[in-house]
């Protein structure tokens, strides 16, 4: 289980700074069974390094998640606020063709 650990937080990881958020779906939902599996075993504290260093890359995979979050708002509220200027152009310029 502790290379299972290992390898899911090394790809959830990779998946992150990739930003291919799908496959960081799958792989936090892996995550999730393996730690419902720990729970069930009774095995947290045999796993607790593991699960602390999971822990840590975890916060580093929501700060990327955020980030990103932010930045697409971000570039949402750019594109509704020029929205207007954008549309009054495409119509001024579709009319000079007439």
């Amino acid at each position: 289980m502790a290379k299972q650990l290992l390898k899911l937080q090394q790809n959830l990881l990779q998946a992150a700074k990739a930003q291919d958020w799908q496959l960081l779906r799958s792989l936090d939902r892996q995550l999730m069974q393996l730690i419902c599996q720990l729970d069930l075993a009774d095995a947290r504290e045999q796993f607790s390094t593991q699960l602390g260093a999971l822990r840590q890359n975890y916060q580093q995979v929501l700060t990327l998640a955020k980030n990103e979050l932010h930045s697409t708002e971000a570039q949402m509220r750019q594109f509704n606020q020029n929205r207007p200027g954008v549309l009054a152009y495409r119509q001024t310029s579709e009319g000079e063709g007439l």
